[in-house]
């Protein structure tokens, strides 16, 4: 089994079972925008000893949420709903608020740490650049996959592997966005002059990466993947508009 495991990617693992995402935070291995990987090449690359996150996959616990996201698999259009309305749904409550926290934390603490007002501009470019990608999913992706899930096909994008391919690129510029973010902020560590305003900033920016890394999981993973297969049953080739892109 623990053979087996290693060739598997880390973003089908986590696909199985979702509390498996647990292990892979602890140590930094990225099962989100670097799903595809092969999970002994995650670790190696991230310098992480093998044998503990085998031994610690094969002994993790399902849970009663693992039973409720892997119930979705059974719909496209459940799976869309429900990335929507949980993870669509906390971005567009929570972005406003975080830059709020961000821009006074440095408006206040910049003096003390010039990273932060580096943090403030990378969030505020983070943040129009997510809800211009919420945006784009909602209105024109997201609906060609729910058309797709009943058998038909909108005339236009010819594919919808042209609107996936520019997410996917995006979901990678978003993950370089979440470690720069860890990055500023030593790992969201508190220091110990922080006011209650920093502090909310640094839980809310960890929170955030969390809800990210799930959000695009299952995007990458799972969604995409099965919005392609419905399309080439419908006989659809994606390869022969490869050179194609939906910006």
């Amino acid at each position: 089994m623990s053979i087996g495991m290693l060739e598997r990617t880390v973003g089908d693992l986590v696909a199985e079972q979702p509390s498996r995402s647990r292990i892979f935070e602890k140590v930094g291995i990225d099962y989100c925008c670097k799903g595809n990987v092969a999970l002994g090449a995650a670790c190696e690359a991230k310098g992480v000893a093998v044998e503990p996150i085998l031994a610690a996959l094969e002994v993790e616990p399902a849970v009663e949420e693992d039973a409720a996201i892997l119930a979705l698999f059974s719909s496209a259009e459940g799976l869309v709903d429900y990335v929507v309305n949980k993870h669509h749904a906390y971005l567009h409550e929570n972005l406003s608020r975080m830059s709020n926290l961000v821009e006074k934390v440095a408006a206040v603490h910049g003096h003390e740490d010039p990273r932060l007002e580096r943090l403030h501009k990378a969030f505020e470019q983070f943040k129009a650049e997510t809800e211009d990608h919420l945006s784009k999913e909602e209105v024109l992706l997201f609906p060609f996959i729910k058309l797709l899930a009943t058998g038909q096909r909108p005339p236009f994008p010819p594919t919808v592997m042209m609107p996936i391919r520019r997410m996917l690129e995006e979901h990678l510029a978003h993950g370089e966005n979440l470690e720069l973010f860890r990055g500023l902020t030593d790992n969201f560590l508190v220091p110990t002059h922080a006011c209650n305003t920093y502090r909310a900033m640094l839980q809310g920016l960890e929170e955030m990466e969390l809800d990210l890394h799930r959000h695009i999981h299952l995007e990458n993973t799972v969604l995409f993947p099965w919005a392609e297969r419905m399309e080439r049953e419908l006989g659809v080739d994606s390869a022969a508009f490869a050179g194609l892109s939906c910006h």
